[in-house]
């Protein structure tokens, strides 16, 4: 934020501001009012403080603006300013919507113009939802073509008649919602029935004016529910909702939130703050502190949640007798769990889940609960409990797509099962668990973000794999994490770590990794290093982006492409070796030492990688490329998980192999290539070659079967407390730390240089989302290149 900024969100006059505020903007006084205009109007700022009773004079005016302004940008109606709005300038939230909506149709417009916020309240207010859009606007096409030529009715004459005449009833009412009147006319009353007007006279009485104070109104308790809705539709009413600053709030599972666009202005901005960190612990005095915003904004955007049904507030516990308390006392000292860790644990995913969830048509239901996960970016409670319920109720599906998104959903179940497990006696019990979404992490400031996490949740699981733009918002000061701890593990970066490492071992051993070529922008391929040029398939990353597999008769034109834009990352990637069919096979993390201790000698890449990267200690999952073994994979999965070969209806041909051909491992939904220890050494007394392709830390969820040999390992290694014990927890924070010393250590021995700049614009979720980055991207300086020696070699082409 510039200077002259802060100047005005200080409230600054111009006679007052700095000499250098006003060099700046080449001493223009008219330049600094307009931008504090803009200001004001863009935050819906009520007309107080000197600066902007300079800059406009009448108060009246003022609030003409903002509406005008509010208009044009489709804002929420500015219910925090109700009082001088509905009650100074006549205008109601009906009439509001209204001309959002007759202006919209007048021009034509998409519905999807009408902003996420906007449109839900503006479909709560006046009933027009995306189908009644379109229904409506038909019928007003169709009477425009047929009115007669000489008819004087004009086009907008013709949509007045179609838009609603008044508004629907408050959808959400709470009995203490505060009633206040609006502009009431003496006419008005008296058009009233007698019982009408007697409780129209007490909501007067209670708004009285005092000494420049409003006064209390009438709580809608008070008042008979077919009056209020009376007063209400004929606009003599308005409703307040009070929040204080000591109220806590939870979010419940979306019901009626409009998915359409983001505008990004600051008010809708810092709803989406505000909704992401909405905890049903944290009052909203503590919410303003943590976000490092005024409180008065949280009171109105809570204000508007609770209003619009998006949030309900906490109540307070009815009080007890002294000796309940006691026994609730004892029974919080009998249970350290509930008496120390105070904190929760999150599992952070990205917006791949939620789109399965969206797209794959498992459930009605769970497509609320997804518009949830990504619009609000967290589930928590009752809403996790309920969403848990429709994974649990899932069936399987032999089609091929919907297969695919119900192996997602499914790892989601058992990951929260898992995990909650792991807290508490109960395995559906999930008042310790919280689903994040790392996209709406992104909205916030990178200290807050921190902030945020470090005061709520002890640990932090992490999907995998997570994608690029995600693991962006990683940074060294959020708790401990399992998965990614910081960005560039999810960059090509890692995978020329990994490859490296791999390939010191018995670089001319097959048994080692796929050697690799990272290419900077600018660069032009004639020709390939000679450790790629016996290959024909290769896995091709672009700056930010997932793999792709190339062959090598569209490579060159592919990467001389990609190159003009960004830097590009190239792997090795055959599917067979000497004509034997390769396929990719996955081993989960942590694995045991006696496995590495016993088969480190046969593995010779595996005990390179585990010197640079603690595979006993750290959470994920080994990609490898194997020949094509039946016997022990079918063995595997007719011991462990023979239940489950259904699967192999996705398709025609060999059926654990539909998927990897293009290299999509978030495809790969097959048991059969998930790999046991046993499986594994089984695999290397047949003397098969095996090789590492890449290294993914965090939970996976797009096989099942991986999933749960995952958590598997991880119970295995702490066998008397489920998952992670107190020892196993500083053995991961000493592992997270080590891997990201020689990551980086590494980055800048291969000539990375980490460039300035903490934003990113365009993300996972939008193109219009800001990203802010926790910290900021290595690029590479020169090319770099897999020798036939196994060592990394600057290469010029």
């Amino acid at each position: 934020m510039s200077s002259v900024d802060e100047c005005i969100k200080k409230g600054i006059c111009w006679p007052e501001l700095p000499a250098q505020v006003q060099a700046d903007l080449n001493q223009d006084e008219l330049e600094y009012n307009a931008r504090g205009l803009i200001y004001f109007l863009q935050n819906q700022m009520e007309y107080v403080g000197d600066l902007i009773k300079n800059i406009v004079r009448s108060e009246r005016v003022y609030y003409r603006q903002l509406i005008q302004y509010s208009l044009q940008q489709m804002m929420l109606f500015p219910y925090h300013l109700q009082r001088k709005i509905v009650a100074g300038l006549r205008i109601t939230p009906f009439e509001y919507y209204k001309i959002i909506v007759h202006r919209t149709m007048l021009s034509e417009l998409s519905y999807d113009r009408i902003p996420n916020f906007t449109a839900a309240d503006c479909y709560q207010t006046l009933g027009i939802g995306r189908n009644e859009y379109i229904d409506l606007l038909n019928v007003y096409k169709g009477k425009l073509c047929s009115s007669r030529p000489n008819t004087p009715e004009s086009s907008s004459s013709i949509l007045d008649e179609l838009l609603p005449k008044y508004p629907l009833n408050c959808k959400h009412l709470e009995p203490w919602f505060i009633v206040r009147t609006g502009a009431v006319s003496v006419d008005d009353v008296r058009a009233q029935t007698h019982d009408v007007q007697a409780v129209l006279d007490r909501i007067i009485d209670n708004c009285v004016v005092d000494e420049g104070n409003i006064g209390s109104g009438l709580q809608l308790s008070e008042i008979p529910i077919d009056i209020f809705r009376e007063l209400y539709r004929q606009g003599l009413i308005y409703v307040d909702v009070p929040i204080r600053e000591t109220d806590c709030l939870f979010v419940p599972t979306l019901d009626g939130f409009i998915m359409n666009r983001v505008t990004g202005d600051s008010c809708e901005t810092m709803l989406y703050k505000i909704f992401l960190s909405i905890d049903a612990h944290s009052s909203v005095s503590q919410l303003a502190a943590d976000l490092g915003v005024g409180t008065q904004f949280v009171i109105n955007a809570a204000s508007l949640f609770v209003r619009l049904g998006f949030a309900q507030r906490v109540e307070p516990p009815p009080h007890k007798p002294s000796s309940e308390h006691s026994e609730d006392t004892a029974s919080l000292i009998s249970d350290p769990a509930s008496a120390i860790e105070t904190k929760k644990v999150a599992f952070i995913f990205d917006s791949t889940i939620t789109a399965y969830l969206m797209l794959g048509n498992l459930s009605a239901d769970l497509k609320k609960h997804s518009v949830t996960m990504f619009e609000v970016g967290k589930l928590t409670g009752d809403s996790l409990s309920a969403f848990y319920r429709e994974l649990a109720s899932l069936s399987y599906s032999a089609e091929q797509d919907v297969g695919v998104y119900y192996e997602h959903a499914k790892c989601l179940g058992q990951t929260i099962r898992h995990i909650s497990g792991a807290l508490t006696p109960n395995e559906i019990d999930f008042r310790w668990l919280d689903l994040v979404r790392c996209g709406s992490l992104g909205s916030l400031e990178p200290a807050t973000r921190a902030r945020i996490l470090s005061k709520n949740y002890s640990l932090l699981y992490c999907m995998a794999p997570l994608s690029y733009e995600a693991s962006r918002l990683f940074g060294n000061d959020w708790p401990l994490t399992v998965g990614p701890p910081v960005a560039e593990i999810s960059s090509p970066w890692f995978r020329l770590f990994v490859a490296h490492a791999a390939g010191i071992g018995d670089p001319k051993h097959h048994s080692s990794s796929m050697p690799a070529l990272l290419l900077c922008r600018g660069t032009r391929v004639t020709r390939l290093p000679r450790s790629l040029s016996c290959y024909s398939h290769f896995l091709v990353t672009s700056w930010g982006n997932d793999p792709v597999v190339m062959d090598v008769y569209t490579l060159f034109y592919s990467i001389n492409d990609l190159t003009m834009n960004t830097h590009v990352f190239i792997q090795a990637y055959d599917d067979r070796e000497k004509g034997t069919p390769l396929h990719q096979h996955f081993l989960p993390l942590p694995i045991s030492n006696e496995f590495l201790s016993k088969n480190g000698s046969r593995l010779p890449w595996l005990n390179s990688v585990q010197e640079e990267v603690d595979l006993t200690s750290l959470v994920g999952y080994l990609s490898l490329l194997l020949p094509d073994g039946m016997n022990e994979v079918d063995s595997e999965s007719d011991n462990t998980m023979g239940t489950v070969v259904e699967l192999s209806t996705f398709g025609s041909g060999n059926p654990y192999q539909q998927n990897t051909s293009q290299f999509l491992e978030h495809s790969v939904v097959d048991p059969r290539v998930v790999l046991s220890e046993d499986t594994l050494e089984e695999i290397l007394d047949a003397s098969r070659p095996i090789c590492l392709l890449n290294l993914h830390l965090g939970i996976p969820l797009f096989n099942s079967a991986l999933n749960d040999a995952v958590f598997a390992n991880l119970s295995r290694r702490s066998p008397h407390v489920n998952l992670l014990s107190p020892e196993m927890r500083e053995r991961l924070a000493a592992a997270n730390k080590s891997l990201q010393d020689r990551l980086r250590q590494f980055i800048e021995f291969v000539g990375g240089v980490y460039v300035s700049g903490l934003s990113a614009t365009g993300s996972e979720d939008s193109v219009s989302e800001k990203i802010l980055l926790a910290s900021p991207l290595p690029m590479p300086s020169k090319s770099i290149c897999w020798s036939l020696e196994g060592q990394l070699e600057e290469w010029d082409n």
